[in-house]
């Protein structure tokens, strides 16, 4: 993919979403460097989707976490479940969404690998970006610190904990 095909794509995913192109763009510069292919492994992540219920999946022990296999009751959708257990932990993609993350927000394919593809990617990204600018009621700071690090601490009204991620952000508009 050339970085005009890059650049077409996120214009559209991004009007698609209502959301500023620029943004969108300086958060893939930030998170991958453009690259579809960037994947993030973060072991100590805790928040989990059920996909066959189609919610939150139950709080995590610690002694689960440090596992090396998922809990019994933890499913994938197709292959071994520590796959689903593993990619749910990890950041895909260009816009690095989490996988559990992106199960959540609806992402039904089989592997979580298919983040990896551009146009999956982008949308994903987007439908998060822009449930955090509504949380945020319009708060492209704020918003922007709870796509990068969650919600706590990253409320639009106080200091937000993830300040320098969005002031990263916001320099590359």
């Amino acid at each position: 993919m050339t970085s005009g095909d890059l650049r077409a794509l996120i214009d559209t995913t991004a009007a698609a979403h209502g959301l500023d192109p620029a943004i969108v763009l300086a958060l893939v510069q930030v998170e991958s460097s453009g690259n579809p292919w960037a994947w993030n492994p973060e072991h100590r992540y805790r928040y989990f989707w059920d996909v066959a219920r189609n919610r939150p999946f139950r709080a995590i022990s610690a002694l689960e976490l440090a596992n090396q296999f998922p809990p019994p009751d933890f499913n994938g959708l197709a292959g071994d479940d520590d796959n689903e257990w593993w990619g749910q932990q990890a950041s895909w993609g260009l816009t690095q969404i989490m996988g559990a993350v992106a199960r959540e927000l609806g992402f039904t394919g089989h592997y979580l690998t298919a983040l990896c593809d551009p146009a999956v990617n982008l949308t994903y990204g987007c439908m998060k970006l822009k449930a955090e600018l509504t949380w945020t009621y319009g708060d492209v700071r704020a918003a922007l610190a709870c796509y990068n690090g969650g919600r706590a601490g990253n409320a639009p009204s106080g200091p937000l904990r993830n300040a320098g991620y969005a002031a990263r952000v916001l320099a590359r508009t």
